[in-house]
């Protein structure tokens, strides 16, 4: 499966993001979209991944999800 939709609870896997990136190749699952909602009625669309082994959720930008795919729902 080669997905580039996610939905909350699905197996994603980074592909190299750059060097140095704590998401290089790394297995998460995918919470879902969290947006910021700022004064000005700007809003910011964010996404939250749990990458495994980690206790607390990452926030990843949203052009970051071309570097990521479904590997299992």
């Amino acid at each position: 499966m080669n997905r580039t939709h996610w939905t909350p609870g699905s197996l994603v896997k980074f592909d190299f993001v750059y060097g140095g990136s704590k998401l290089n190749n790394k297995l998460a699952t995918y919470i879902g979209p969290e947006f910021i909602h700022r004064p000005d009625g700007v809003i910011i669309e964010n996404h939250k991944v749990l990458l495994m082994g980690r206790i607390e959720a990452t926030l990843i930008d949203k052009g970051l999800l071309r570097n990521m795919r479904v590997v299992s729902e």
